[in-house]
């Protein structure tokens, strides 16, 4: 649904949890149900018990090291308007958990809150010894398209078409 979900301030992770090292599968399930529940690539409300301490994070304008690292610098990111809805997620042959979901919402750069344009991201968590070991995230569009339609909404018509929120799935009901 495209109500909005309540989101604090603060990224709310439980940082002491113990690492709790799953199969494949079992991982990649509990993964999808945290990200359906908790919209973490906006929130940074990660599970920690299944991300290694040092996860890392790559997209096409960003590259860090270290959990904790990604999940307050998305928390700074994305304000609380911001949704991460899933279209899909699917467990590849190589153990990667293949996400494919719509961002929306609002960036805090400096002072400014952007209006993002809905796109669509594509998404592979990567696994190792029963944790996310990295994130890699490509676009559906440019950066300049995303960027520009933030910085010049007047210019949308323009540029490429906001992404669709994905169709309600028989839980969401």
């Amino acid at each position: 649904s495209s109500d909005l979900k309540q989101k604090t301030a603060e990224v709310d992770v439980d940082w002491t949890a113990a690492k709790v090292a799953l199969a494949p599968r079992e991982l990649a399930e509990r993964l999808e149900a945290g990200l359906r529940e908790r919209e973490w690539f906006v929130t940074g409300n990660i599970l920690a018990e299944h991300f290694a301490d040092d996860f890392e994070f790559e997209d096409p304008d960003v590259k860090l090291t270290g959990v904790r690292a990604y999940a307050e610098g998305v928390r700074r990111l994305f304000d609380p308007t911001s949704r991460a809805l899933i279209y899909n997620c699917s467990l590849t042959e190589a153990n990667v958990l293949e996400v494919v979901w719509r961002l929306s919402g609002r960036v805090n750069i400096g002072p400014l809150k952007l209006e993002l344009k809905p796109y669509v991201v594509y998404t592979d968590l990567g696994f190792a010894d029963g944790l996310v070991v990295s994130q890699r995230d490509r676009f559906a569009i440019p950066s300049w398209d995303i960027l520009l339609s933030a910085l010049a909404p007047w210019l949308r018509p323009f540029l490429s078409p906001p992404a669709p929120e994905p169709p309600l799935r028989d839980d969401d009901i």
